[in-house]
């Protein structure tokens, strides 16, 4: 069974995971999916902090074979009002 890694990366912070045996490739994108909706419930605060989170999925040879990115933004409206003064 082949191992894959999930390596979470933001402008702050690099998190490697241990690997995991999974089936097939088709396994390692739910997996993955099912881990940053996971991280995102967890830590659904930081997504605004950091605004910018990746994650990369590799084999065994640390080839990158998937990329899921998550982009947090605020639109003109909201952004204008965390500008102003308190």
């Amino acid at each position: 069974m082949p191992t894959y890694h999930f390596e979470v990366r933001t402008p702050t912070h690099v998190m490697v995971t241990e690997g995991i045996d999974l089936p097939d490739s088709t396994a390692a994108r739910v997996e993955a999916a099912k881990r940053i909706g996971d991280l995102l419930r967890v830590h659904a605060g930081e997504i605004w902090v950091d605004q910018d989170w990746q994650m990369d999925v590799t084999d065994e040879r640390g080839l990158i074979l998937y990329v899921i990115a998550v982009c947090a933004l605020m639109s003109p409206a909201t952004a204008a009002s965390h500008n102003k003064p308190g």
